[in-house]
């Protein structure tokens, strides 16, 4: 009998992910799953009880939103555990890359099959990445949704945005990756293996996250009427043919800044003020399970 390892985090989905935490005792229970649940308390937390199932457990489910999956990844990675999810949180923006149900009955379901896909990983410095990787404004963005609370899913974001579009100020970057190099000011760097980031902006929309390659957008700094204007192309894809905007696909790049740079992991900000950052990419390192 497969054993299932549950990480949940109380704090997801604004609070809600302890309620649903409630939902999934019972599913275990009714289906006879032999499992065990673990809730966090502090940041670190998911990625310390990942490591410690991550040979013991065949799947260790996410229960939670990008963030806590992405603690989850940081603890599984050179383990034999498959990682599951179970989405509860605001954006939720890893299940659109990848075949995992939104409603939580049918996730749960589709975790007693055991039916996996394996998918790249991306790692930046000693952080992996799963979903998207991005510097500059929308680390910003990340920053700011942290101090909201009276905003749920894509109002959390949008709210963050208008907000961060009157402070940000772009640092001198210099980027490489292949044979280029770029050094100016750059309004964001979105390193994409899935396709959306902030809860919907589909930022790398053609971004596969299992052929190899991370999709890259590149955008260069924008004044406000620029930002404005082409703000709702981001929700469909369509600001990549844009002429301030740059796309590409490699499997390493570097970022450096004597200013420093804010980045941020799956939505889960590393910092407002990083020098240097070598970011690449593992092909298929990681098994999830998919419908």
């Amino acid at each position: 009998m497969a054993r299932y390892k549950f990480i949940v985090n109380p704090a997801a989905g604004r609070g809600r992910c302890l309620h649903e935490a409630e939902k999934v005792k019972i599913f275990c229970n009714d289906y006879d799953l032999d499992h065990k649940i673990f809730y966090t308390l502090k940041s670190g937390d998911a990625i310390t009880f990942a490591r410690e199932g991550r040979d013991s457990f065949d799947c260790v489910v996410a229960v939670g939103g990008d963030g806590t999956i992405n603690e989850v990844v940081n603890g599984l990675i050179g383990g034999r555990a498959k990682l599951g999810v179970v989405p509860v949180g605001s954006g939720n923006d890893f299940i659109k890359a990848v075949a995992i149900p939104e409603k939580l009955e049918k996730a749960l379901i589709n975790l007693t099959r055991l039916k996996s896909q394996k998918i790249d990983v991306g790692q930046a410095g000693d952080r992996y990445f799963i979903n998207g990787l991005g510097i500059g404004f929308d680390a910003w963005v990340v920053k700011e949704t942290l101090g909201i609370k009276k905003f749920r899913g894509m109002a959390i974001y949008l709210y963050a945005v208008l907000k961060t579009i009157y402070s940000f100020k772009p640092p001198q970057v210099l980027l490489r990756y292949d044979d280029i190099s770029r050094e100016e000011k750059f309004f964001m760097i979105t390193v994409g293996n899935g396709i959306s980031l902030g809860g919907g902006f589909k930022l790398t929309p053609q971004a596969l996250i299992d052929d190899g390659l991370f999709d890259l957008n590149i955008v260069r700094d924008l004044n406000k009427w620029e930002i404005y204007k082409n703000l709702v192309s981001v929700f469909s894809g369509r600001h990549i043919y844009l002429p301030q905007v740059t796309t590409g696909r490699t499997t390493h790049l570097s970022v450096t800044s004597e200013e420093g740079f804010a980045v941020h992991a799956d939505g889960e900000l590393l910092s407002l003020h990083l020098k240097s950052l070598d970011i690449k990419l593992y092909p298929k390192a990681l098994d999830v399970v998919v419908s």
